[in-house]
């Protein structure tokens, strides 16, 4: 697909953007299943190897294939307890799903949709799953 400057600039951001929430949420899960109750930790790590494998692989592969460059990423704050932890991921996951969907709409390049479109539907699935793990955290403690 062939992109005037401007689709191509905004695509970069977008894309920079997703490498950056998606390298973020790699480090926070490997600490939040640190934090996790035994039960709980192959879920939160499921979700980290969805990002780690596949989320940035995909939108790194397109951000080099367009760029010829590596993208730069910087470390994000790291969960210190498990609860607030998950309430943020879940926040998060969101957030995501909702920017991953905006770019897929905003884009006629079938790649680049299908590759948003992957990733917007993982991050959908994360957030039911942290939402079971958060109501699930409080009813096995009788906290309900």
């Amino acid at each position: 697909m062939v992109y005037d400057q401007r689709q191509y600039y905004n695509l970069l951001q977008q894309l920079q953007k997703a490498i950056q929430g998606e390298y973020e949420a790699i480090r926070y899960y490997e600490q939040l299943a640190k934090l996790a109750p035994p039960d709980h930790r192959r879920y939160i790590e499921q979700i980290g190897g969805d990002e780690r494998l596949e989320h940035i692989v995909s939108f790194s592969n397109l951000y080099r294939r367009l760029t010829g460059q590596e993208p730069q990423v910087v470390p994000g704050a790291l969960p210190t307890e498990y609860v607030s932890g998950l309430k943020k991921a879940f926040d998060d996951e969101q957030e995501a799903a909702d920017f991953y969907q905006k770019v897929y709409l905003g884009t006629n390049d079938p790649h680049v949709r299908n590759i948003f479109f992957e990733a917007m539907t993982d991050e959908m699935r994360h957030a039911t799953t942290i939402a079971f793990l958060y109501s699930n955290y409080f009813l096995e403690d009788g906290r309900v």
